[in-house]
C-alpha cells in the first residue's frame, strides 16, 4: 500500500538532488530517506531515480509521476490547513456566570466589541450570586468574588481585588459636605442591600448600627439608581461607582470590604477555541477597565 510519507521522501530527493540534503530538510536520517525511496520504487515497480556518486536524478518515469506527487502534496497541505483553520475558528456558544455588578461593569458594555471581533460566538450571561457547578456543565466560565474556589477540576486565575466604598450624588455632597472620616458618613441617609447577612450587610451592622436607612434594594443596579436619585449614600464597587456620572466617591476604598476576583473554568473548556477566546476577551476588558478607573481617579485627585 502506498504511504504518503514515501511521496514526501520522493519529492524531497527530487527537489534537493540527494538523500543527504533531503534528510536534513525533513529532519530524518539519510538511511531512512534511501530506504523509503527504494520501498516506493518497489511498490510502483519502476525506478524513479538514477543513482550516481554526484547525487540522484529523476528517470523519465520519475519525471512523469512528479506532477502527480506534487498534486497529492498540495491536497494534503490544503486538508491540513483547513483542519487547523477550523480548529482555530471562534464559533459556538459560551455560558458565563457572574454577579450583576461585574456583568454590568465589564461584560455587557463590551458586547458590541465582542460581536464585532467574534461574529460567530454567542454569549449567554447568567447573573447570580450563586456559584453554579462548572464541572457539571451548568456554565463554561465564571467570574467569582470572595475566597478562592477550591473545587476539584477547576482552573482558577486571580484577576483583581474588587474594592468598595461609599458613593453619593454630587448634589447631595454639596448639601451635606464631604465626610472626612468613616464616622462622618452618618450624616448621610444610607441605601442598603436587602441582604443583611452578606459581607457588606454584616459590616454595616457592625459599624453603623444606628444609621438612618433611607431604603433597601435587592440589586446593585437598583442601589445605583437610588444613589443617582439623590436619596442617600451607599457602598458600591469602585469600578461601578467611578464609572457612573455625577456620583462622588466619599471615602477611600474600605479595606475590610475588598474581595479578590477570580475567573474560573475547567481545563477541558479552556482548550476549546471559542471559550478560550471569550476568557481572553473578558480578561482584556477587565484590565482596560482597571486602567481607565485608575486614570480617572488620578485626574480627579490632581484637580
Amino acid at each position: 500500500m502506498l504511504d504518503w510519507n514515501d511521496l514526501r521522501y520522493f519529492l524531497a530527493v527530487a527537489r534537493t538532488g540527494s538523500t543527504l540534503a533531503a534528510a536534513k530538510h525533513l529532519r530524518v536520517s539519510q538511511s531512512t530517506i534511501s530506504r523509503r525511496v527504494t520501498a516506493l520504487e518497489d511498490i510502483l515497480g519502476v525506478r524513479l531515480f538514477v543513482r550516481k556518486p554526484s547525487g540522484y536524478t529523476l528517470t523519465p518515469r520519475g519525471e512523469s509521476v512528479l506532477p502527480a506527487a506534487e498534486s497529492v502534496e498540495a491536497a494534503v497541505q490544503s486538508f491540513s490547513h483547513g483542519i487547523a483553520a477550523e480548529a482555530r475558528r471562534v464559533v459556538g456558544t459560551v455560558r458565563l456566570t457572574t454577579v450583576e455588578s461585574a456583568a454590568n461593569a465589564w461584560i455587557i458594555p463590551s458586547l458590541g466589541l465582542l460581536r464585532t471581533r467574534y461574529p460567530d460566538l454567542r454569549l449567554e450571561i447568567l447573573t447570580t450570586d450563586e456559584n453554579l457547578d462548572i464541572a457539571r456543565g451548568e456554565c463554561d466560565v465564571a467570574l467569582r468574588f470572595g475566597e478562592k474556589p477550591t473545587e476539584e477540576m477547576l482552573i482558577v486565575r486571580h484577576l483583581l481585588d474588587m474594592q468598595e466604598t461609599f458613593y453619593a450624588h454630587e448634589q447631595l455632597v454639596e448639601k451635606l459636605g464631604m465626610p472626612d472620616s468613616l464616622a462622618a458618613v452618618t450624616c448621610y441617609p444610607l441605601i442598603m442591600s436587602m441582604d443583611r447577612e452578606g459581607k457588606v450587610g454584616r459590616w454595616m451592622t457592625e459599624n453603623f448600627p444606628d444609621a438612618e436607612i433611607a431604603h433597601r434594594a435587592n440589586t446593585v443596579s437598583s442601589i445605583i439608581a437610588s444613589v443617582r436619585s439623590g436619596v442617600g449614600a451607599s457602598i458600591l464597587p469602585c469600578l461601578m461607582g467611578d464609572d457612573t456620572r455625577r456620583l462622588v466617591r466619599l471615602l477611600p476604598p474600605i479595606a475590610e470590604l475588598t474581595m479578590p476576583g477570580w475567573i474560573v473554568t475547567t481545563d477541558e473548556a479552556r482548550r476549546q477555541p471559542h471559550i478560550r477566546a471569550l476568557i481572553d476577551f473578558v480578561v482584556e476588558q477587565i484590565q482596560l477597565s482597571l486602567a481607565r478607573s485608575s486614570s480617572r481617579l488620578s485626574v480627579v485627585q490632581a484637580a
